[in-house]
């Protein structure tokens, strides 16, 4: 359906008469300041709704039709006019539903654009939220776990998919993840990729809450990168960090823990499976004597992991990715059954932060 509003022409879907003349008025109203009563269209949405039955097309060809006016808002920065509109797209549909129980209309496309908006607002918590909501419409339509569709590439790092609006977004976490596998290979002497990484483990994950915990944990560091310096200068940044911290210690836990032959056992068995794996010479004794001193002073004991320096004899010193594994074990421990910080975290979190992925990243070249 072609319409002219202002001087300028415009494509929709056609959809039926009702419901088309309710769109040309919305948009009358979105550009050219016509008069349009929301409670007219909500009206006529829901009567659309009823005669589509199960037919997903149509009803995502209708929220289809919300994204010119998304577009001029999102492309003019009014995202809160933005974030509105997808709200108010949702309302009939929802309306629908709550009077039609066991039936659902596919709502993907509100759910997908409003979740990103939100995203590239800075509201990372409702963002993903929404996102993931756009997951399950996908999965349920489509009845796959692993739908390709924009949502689902967005919410496991799928950066190889073109075809996804905020696809921006999920390149930015790319370019974070490939200085993160850099400082890796160049450090450790290794050859890992982030091709190889995203084909060996983002594609095979040991499951989908996993992936999404890692994408959604990267995502949130990749926020933090914005907060100045001198703001996280203290004992609640280290708070913030630590937290970000410990979801990365459950990525590791969940990825070692599927190829450990005695995968019901608790972080210290994975880490001394991927320990003998990995032949860093970090057995169950090793790692206990560590935890036993973590738990004595963390905060010196992390210090001095990370500083090469810890010693479990005058013969015998911690370094190296041995060291990097010790970090996580510690930290898993730590952060499960604490709420305060110490200051090493927010004073030294990069190079943790680098810790973590090492071993992520060395769980994948020899386990996966």
């Amino acid at each position: 359906m072609k319409f002219v509003v202002g001087g300028q022409t415009f494509d929709l879907y056609d959809l039926d008469a009702s419901i088309d003349k309710a769109f040309l008025d919305l948009y009358a109203a979105y550009l050219s300041k016509h008069p349009c009563n929301w409670a007219d269209f909500e009206k006529v949405a829901i009567e659309f709704f009823s005669g589509t039955g199960a037919n997903s097309s149509a009803q995502d060809n209708f929220f289809s039709n919300f994204t010119i006016i998304w577009r001029r808002l999102f492309n003019s920065r009014r995202l809160d006019e933005a974030e509105s509109l997808w709200a108010m797209a949702l309302r009939p549909a929802l309306t629908w539903e709550s009077q039609h129980p066991h039936n659902f209309i596919h709502k993907g496309t509100p759910f997908y654009f409003w979740g990103g908006t939100s995203i590239l607002k800075g509201d990372l918590d409702r963002g993903y939220a929404l996102m993931h909501q756009a997951v399950e419409e996908d999965v349920r339509t489509t009845e796959e776990q692993f739908p390709n569709t924009p949502a689902f590439a967005l919410v496991t790092l799928n950066y190889a998919k073109v075809d996804q609006f905020f696809r921006g977004w999920v390149l930015l976490q790319a370019e974070l993840l490939i200085e993160l596998i850099k400082t890796y290979c160049t450090s450790h002497d290794k050859q890992l990729s982030l091709d190889e990484f995203r084909n060996r483990f983002l594609l095979i994950p040991p499951n989908r809450d996993t992936v999404f915990l890692f994408a959604y944990t990267l995502a949130r560091l990749l926020r933090l990168q914005n907060v100045p310096g001198y703001a996280l200068r203290s004992d609640f940044a280290g708070q913030l960090e630590m937290n970000l911290l410990f979801d990365m210690t459950l990525v590791i836990d969940a990825a070692t823990k599927v190829k450990n032959p005695n995968h019901q056992g608790m972080f210290r068995s994975h880490a001394a499976f991927l320990s003998d794996r990995a032949d860093l010479g970090l057995n169950w004794d090793d790692l206990g004597h560590v935890n036993g001193k973590f738990n004595e002073d963390f905060d010196s004991t992390l210090a001095a992991v990370l500083d090469g320096s810890f010693r479990f004899n005058e013969d015998s010193i911690l370094s190296g990715l041995a060291g990097d594994l010790a970090i996580a074990y510690g930290l898993r421990n730590h952060a499960a059954h604490n709420v305060s910080s110490v200051s090493t975290i927010w004073k030294r979190f990069p190079d943790i932060q680098q810790s973590l992925f090492n071993v992520l990243f060395l769980s994948v070249e020899v386990l996966y």
